[in-house]
């Protein structure tokens, strides 16, 4: 169990509060406001990852990440998912191709992992008649999913999930990570008035998801060779460590709507 005055704990609530109230005010808003914002994340996640996978790219690999991540979430935010789309994968082929010069590598595919998770979470706010009610519940499953892995993985401890990915990471982070994000998706859902045993269904895929992209993106860092994808949030590390298990959650929920009717109202 943690030491009561934990400096990388305060540093992650500190962190917490301060970005915390800005996500919701911005995701109250919407439109661009909320688009832009995304857009900005996105490039940082971009160049997080280009920084990470290939530390000798030149500026111009840096570049075309992030035009190609934060392009494509103004595209899926003001126009269509299907030019995001396009955008993205033309995007990451260009990054594929300046590459190529120096040694191909499939790590480019990283490029459009960010374009299209950022991409469907603009797209999703955009949603002209539940756009705001639909991040709300993706944001209240993967906020509860991730808070309660760390904190009864750092706290309870117990037999590894993937030592090879991440030593931290535990099976009793990770259960109470998804029953945390269940239960939270289920309070949200009764708040929105949609049907119980949907949003269950619901919150569980997506739950699920949002401890595996964490854990996915442990593995890529361990793969890496580094710790923390940057240092822009303190006691976080960088942009992607804070965001990754939104990442697969926001395309886990996406998909998962196409199967499932969540009965809004109105």
């Amino acid at each position: 169990m943690p030491e009561r005055h934990d400096p990388v704990f305060r540093r992650r609530l500190i962190s917490a509060l301060i970005l915390g109230p800005l996500a919701v005010l911005l995701l109250w808003l919407g439109g661009l406001f909320f688009t832009a914002w995304v857009a900005a994340f996105a490039a940082a996640m971009a160049w997080e990852w280009i920084q990470m996978s290939d530390r000798k790219a030149p500026p111009v690999a840096y570049a075309i990440a992030c035009a190609t991540a934060s392009g494509a979430v103004l595209l899926a935010g003001q126009t269509s998912i299907q030019d995001a789309l396009i955008w993205g994968a033309l995007g990451t082929t260009a990054s594929g191709l300046e590459r190529w010069r120096r040694g191909w590598s499939v790590e480019v595919l990283g490029v459009l992992y960010v374009s299209l998770s950022a991409g469907l979470l603009a797209a999703m706010r955009s949603m002209p008649e539940h756009g705001l009610a639909a991040v709300v519940l993706l944001f209240s499953v993967v906020w509860a999913a991730d808070s309660f892995a760390y904190l009864v993985g750092t706290w309870i401890g117990g037999p590894k999930l993937i030592p090879q990915a991440s030593p931290n990471k535990t099976w009793s982070g990770f259960l109470a990570g998804v029953l945390a994000g269940i239960g939270a998706g289920w309070v949200a859902g009764r708040f929105f008035g949609l049907d119980d045993a949907a949003v269950l269904v619901f919150a569980g895929v997506v739950a699920t998801a949002s401890v595996m992209g964490d854990l996915a993106m442990s593995l890529f860092k361990r793969s890496f060779g580094v710790k923390d994808s940057g240092t822009l949030i303190p006691g976080h590390g960088g942009v992607l460590d804070r965001v990754d298990a939104l990442m697969l959650a926001v395309i886990a929920a996406v998909l998962i709507q196409r199967f499932i009717d969540l009965g809004w109202a109105g």
